[in-house]
């Protein structure tokens, strides 16, 4: 199952030192979960503390897991949207549209 998940976290205010110590272990974190194939891809929104993450998980209660794990989670603002395969979506829509019955005008 993937879920796009984006992390609209906000100002962390922290000194200098933990601040840099709690990114860090954040990076080595999502770096980890990429080797592993948890985490298939993420990017930072430019211009924004944010980012977003495709997770390829087995359940929403791994998701859950996941992300209660993740070093940034106590201040992250999580907006979650399950993914379905584009393709099939766009064939189902299709196949839709051919049994659809005209309207009258």
């Amino acid at each position: 199952m993937r879920f796009l998940v984006i992390d609209r976290g906000g100002t962390i205010e922290l000194p200098p030192a933990e601040g840099k110590a709690l990114f860090t272990r954040a990076r080595d974190w999502a770096k980890e979960m990429m080797d592993k194939g948890v985490i298939e891809t993420g990017y930072a929104l430019a211009g924004e503390m944010a980012s977003m993450m495709i997770y390829n998980v087995s359940s929403h209660e791994e998701l859950d897991d996941v992300l209660q794990d993740y070093p940034l989670s106590n201040y992250s603002i999580f907006e979650i949207y399950p993914l379905s395969d584009a393709m099939h979506s766009f064939e189902k829509a299709a196949q839709n549209f051919e049994q659809r019955k005209p309207q009258a005008a």
